[in-house]
């Protein structure tokens, strides 16, 4: 029994001291646990209260201010007007005021004095070396260069590296006597963490100045009446934060609270400087309005909304000022604006709810531990890797269900990809030393006993059996992968011009460029012939699949590319397609040779599909299922076809490469030409037409817009009867 005991407080504490040692070096369960409980858990309703008016690229348009923030300072006055008669609550502007503007400024400051519920914004600035590298938003950075660290005795060496001081710069005099308040929102990112997972609450480094949704949060609750007896009536909510800050920080308060709200502000001022945010989504998951729409009065349902005004482009993926990483942002949904970071934690205070874990880290790992070695003790082998990964399944079950509901946030990466693994070798290992020991006590009574048997016995356990791990070889196997298929444009033309010693080399050349992409990325090359190549993904998920399969046909046109204009030859144009589905692998036998091929109509359709490209004048396409679960490739829907020997039709996309700003650029065109798909699927020939051409004058040459133009055009004159959408190609 104590020997049990021992070994479950050995799997514990050893696994217990690795996991903690792994998350407090990589910061693992911050970096990955709690952004996968994110993703896994998806959006979550925020509350009504809370409205995003956003500066983004429409408003920029119809308002005519372009990308220069300080041209909008002119319609803030009436942006006002128009919130303080639909009824907001408060208005909250995530802009920085800190530079006069004497042609705005007085209309502006007479609109917040009139609506009396405006919030404006410090801006923060960080300094280090003295005078130097100052950061910060830009007219923070560019326009207050004035050193606020000195050195005695004047000039000398320059200041320490290490040195790093804060200060705040509020707005303008005339504003900020005219706003109802005004605090810094400082962000907690750095370059060693570009992901926003936490906010300041206060900012103890600039005087313990509350963050500005801490000041939003208190005004409105102030509108909605809940305040009563627990602020001081005149005086400045920032102001009176500071001081409770402070006298938190130097004076336990032990008085007991009034109310449950009371000790929830109470909580909010003494606890940490930070917390962790729990976000509602990806970007625009806030009820979000545009500026222009707003400032038209075109935007109803703000009464007793609090209301937040930023910089957040809403079409295309943002720039890279004041837009942030957040555990929910990605390729598709691009960064997250500041006022919608800022707008959250408002949310997050307004529901009493951040995301936070009810006990440290490392004791629920310590429970972890003791659990899963209680099991793996208990029941010896595959029984106890059994019965623990499904205690492990249920604890991330319950880690889940916990975030989703309340917000608790409980390690899950360290359990299942550090503790479980560690704890199955030190049990298994445990195992084998178990039996070694039993076959010693064996071959002890053996010897005693039966002394003419000890030269039967093998020396080693591994030889006792040594048949029984044989394997019986097949000649085929039954598959689902997917299938890569190349095709060299015009190679016939090529073939006529070269010797064949000179197109051996080039193809030998060729295909070492195309093999090394495939073999990087998992994948088998399946068959070779003449100019074609085929290459498989098996073995794995179909998500697991197609991500590398898609890089491989990515790189391998750039090795192509790169390959062509270095040969002298003769340039070889690769068309490639993709489609996965069911194969068979399997060896043909021809006389007396043999070939390992991949057989089936998923080879066939890939080879379809890359012969698609000629009619497009694309490089790379592939079946619309490629696309399921790709979160690192940027593709576009081209259409539905239906390619000969083949009745039913296939939904194509046009695999474009990784993120990069010159595809970033390209956003438009692809939307441009998505609308243009739709209107010639629904037989609009003549408007889907003037889409094309208008695509083709306003970003030059683009293959699918070319092709289906024409075919707009030929379909105008002569309407098909029975249009399904599905354009059929009578060639390969």
């Amino acid at each position: 029994m104590k020997r049990r005991y021992l070994r479950i407080i050995i799997v514990a504490l050893t696994t217990w001291i690795v996991a903690c040692g792994v998350d407090y070096l990589s910061g693992l369960e911050t970096a990955v646990g709690l952004d996968a409980l994110f993703k896994l858990r998806g959006k979550r309703r925020p509350p009504a209260e809370v409205v995003v008016v956003a500066m983004d690229e429409e408003s920029e348009t119809r308002l005519g201010v372009g990308q220069d923030l300080t041209r909008w300072r002119g319609f803030h006055a009436g942006l006002i007007k128009t919130l303080r008669g639909q009824g907001a609550a408060l208005i909250i502007f995530d802009l920085q005021f800190i530079v006069s503007q004497p042609e705005h400024d007085p209309a502006f400051a007479a609109a917040m004095r009139e609506a009396g519920n405006v919030l404006l914004l410090d801006c923060v600035q960080k300094l280090r070396r003295g005078v130097e590298d100052f950061y910060g938003r830009e007219e923070c950075s560019e326009r207050n260069r004035e050193p606020f660290v000195s050195k005695e005795g004047g000039a000398g060496p320059p200041l320490s590296e290490q040195l790093i001081a804060m200060r705040k710069i509020p707005p303008t005099p005339v504003l900020a006597r005219s706003a109802l308040d005004h605090t810094p929102f400082y962000l907690t990112n750095d370059a060693d963490s570009p992901i926003i997972r936490e906010s300041w609450i206060f900012i103890d480094a600039l005087a313990e100045a509350p963050a500005l949704p801490v000041l939003a949060w208190l005004y409105y609750l102030q509108r909605s009446g809940s305040l009563a007896g627990i602020i001081p009536p005149g005086m400045a909510f920032s102001d009176w934060l500071t001081g409770q800050r402070r006298q938190c920080r130097s004076v336990h308060d032990k008085t007991p609270e009034k109310s449950v709200l009371a000790m929830r502000i109470n909580n909010v001022i003494c606890l940490d400087d930070t917390r962790y945010l729990d976000f509602y989504g990806p970007p625009q998951t806030l009820r979000m309005e545009s500026y222009s729409d707003v400032y038209e009065g075109k935007v109803s349902a703000l009464q007793g909304k609090a209301v937040f005004v930023g910089k957040a482009n809403r079409r295309f993926s943002p720039g890279k000022t004041d837009f942030f990483q957040t555990p929910y942002t990605d390729t598709r949904s691009g960064k997250m604006a500041g006022v919608e970071i800022m707008a959250t934690q408002f949310a997050n205070l307004l529901e009493g709810r951040f995301v936070a874990s009810p006990l440290p880290p490392a004791s629920a790992l310590l429970l972890f531990g003791l659990l899963v070695g209680s099991l793996l003790v208990r029941f010896t082998g595959l029984r106890g890797i059994a019965a623990s990964l499904l205690v492990g399944a249920l604890y991330v079950g319950l880690a889940l269900w916990c975030f989703t509901r309340y917000g608790i946030w409980l390690p899950v990466v360290a359990p299942l990809l550090i503790q479980l693994p560690l704890s199955w070798l030190i049990a298994l290992l445990w195992l084998r030393r178990d039996l070694l020991n039993e076959r010693k006590r064996i071959l002890t009574f053996v010897r005693r006993v039966f002394p003419q048997w000890i030269p039967f016995i093998s020396s080693s356990p591994g030889h006792w059996y040594p048949d029984k791990g044989a394997k019986y070889l097949t000649s085929e196997r039954n598959v689902s992968g997917l299938c890569l298929a190349t095709d060299i444009e015009g190679y016939t033309s090529i073939a006529a011009r070269n010797t064949p010693h000179q197109m051996w080399s080039l193809l030998n050349a060729y295909y070492q460029v195309l093999g090394h992409p495939v073999s990087c990325h998992d994948g088998v090359i399946a068959d070779v012939t003449g100019d074609a190549m085929m290459a498989v993904w098996i073995d794995a998920p179909g998500a697991s699949r197609r991500l590398p399969a898609c890089l491989a046909a990515l790189e391998i046109a750039l090795a192509v590319d790169r390959f062509n204009e270095a040969s002298r030859l003769g340039s070889l144009s690769t068309r490639i397609g993709l489609h996965e589905g069911d194969m068979t692998l399997g060896r043909i036998d021809v006389g007396g040779s043999s070939h390992y091929r991949a057989i089936g109509d998923t080879v066939n359709i890939a080879s379809r599909i890359q012969g698609v490209n000629k009619y497009l004048g694309t490089r790379i396409l592939a079946s619309a299922s490629v696309a399921l679960s790709l979160t690192d490739v940027i593709y576009r829907p081209v259409g539905i076809f239906r390619v000969i020997g083949r009745a039913e039709p296939l939904a194509l996309i046009e695999i474009v490469g990784r993120e990069s700003e010159a595809i970033i650029a390209n956003f438009p065109l692809y939307k441009k030409f998505a609308e243009g798909l739709k209107l010639f699927q629904q037989g609009q020939w003549q408007d889907a037409a003037l889409c094309f051409q208008a695509l083709l004058d306003g970003y030059g040459n683009d293959g699918p817009s070319r092709f289906y133009l024409a075919l707009a055009l030929a379909y105008q004159k002569n309407p098909l009867l029975n249009w399904d959408g599905v354009v059929t190609l009578d060639g390969k």
